[in-house]
């Protein structure tokens, strides 16, 4: 929804950072030489994938538990096995066909990321931008680089650096010089160039950049569901696997899916207990 006038007087004078950008602030002017752009580059480029290969083998073995599940459960005497040992109440998840339906909005209700035609900007930054930045310490630097992305980027980048806990100058300063054309504020402006690093590199870390952030951005939005599925089945399992008629009956009728539930407590909580990213 569009803020007045009067509203957004009140939000500039209520957000920590909005109050700020009342002062005319300028980016610094020293450079980010090659070898520290580099480096940060690949730490944060790093720490996504990371992440992206943590939360994805997580996904599996709930998948894998989830399927494992839905097939046993289609026979009559394990089912009667359960109630009998008081193990008839099943986590949520494991009654679902697909788990990854439970861990995402479906298509119906999915809302696209978008912007109004005419976004509100405070000092020129974008409103949402700010808001996501209000219980958070920022520093005052970043907010002259932000200026220089469309109101779409800088919302994309806060998102970043939030999901990856590093609201710093010097990421920032690497979001913005990684932010395709298209999304610069100024298009047509002289693109910087850094030392030891030629423009094809850059152009090369530019699309693996913008490919691994929507990835690593959408698997932060539902890692969070699959880590609380996961310690509740978990939880589950492990009582299963600790009733020998149960282990019994499976070991001589459903021994591969035995097999899928021994992995997963060989996966164990301290694989996917890892906080989930701020998105």
């Amino acid at each position: 929804m569009k803020k007045t006038r009067a509203e957004l007087l009140g939000f500039a004078e209520n957000n920590r950072h909005a109050i700020r950008l009342t002062e005319d602030l300028q980016a610094p002017l020293n450079p980010l030489r090659g070898p520290a752009f580099l480096q940060t580059y690949k730490r944060q480029f790093d720490r996504m994938q990371d992440f992206i290969g943590e939360a994805d083998a997580a996904r599996r073995q709930l998948e894998s538990v989830v399927n494992a599940t839905g097939q046993i459960l289609t026979n009559a005497a394990f089912r009667a096995l359960l109630h009998v040992h008081d193990l008839g109440t099943l986590p949520w998840i494991l009654t679902q066909v697909s788990p990854s339906r439970s861990n995402s909005l479906s298509e119906e209700q999915q809302v696209p990321f978008s912007f109004a035609a005419e976004p509100q900007l405070v000092g020129g930054v974008c409103l949402e931008a700010l808001e996501l930045l209000n219980d958070f310490g920022a520093p005052l630097k970043i907010f002259p680089l932000l200026r220089e992305v469309v109101p779409s980027r800088q919302v994309e980048i806060v998102r970043l650096m939030l999901a990856l806990d590093r609201v710093q100058f010097r990421v920032v300063r690497i979001l913005i010089a990684l932010t395709p054309r298209s999304q610069l504020a100024d298009p047509f402006a002289r693109r910087k160039q850094y030392e030891g690093i030629s423009p094809s590199q850059l152009d090369a870390m530019e699309t693996e950049l913008a490919k691994v952030s929507h990835e690593y951005l959408s698997v932060a939005s539902t890692h969070g569901a699959t880590v609380l599925n996961l310690i509740a089945v978990t939880s589950y399992i492990d009582r299963l696997l600790n009733n020998p008629t149960l282990v019994r009956f499976m070991a001589r009728n459903f021994a591969g899916h035995l097999e899928v539930y021994q992995r997963l407590l060989d996966f164990r909580e301290s694989r996917f207990q890892k906080r989930a990213p701020t998105v």
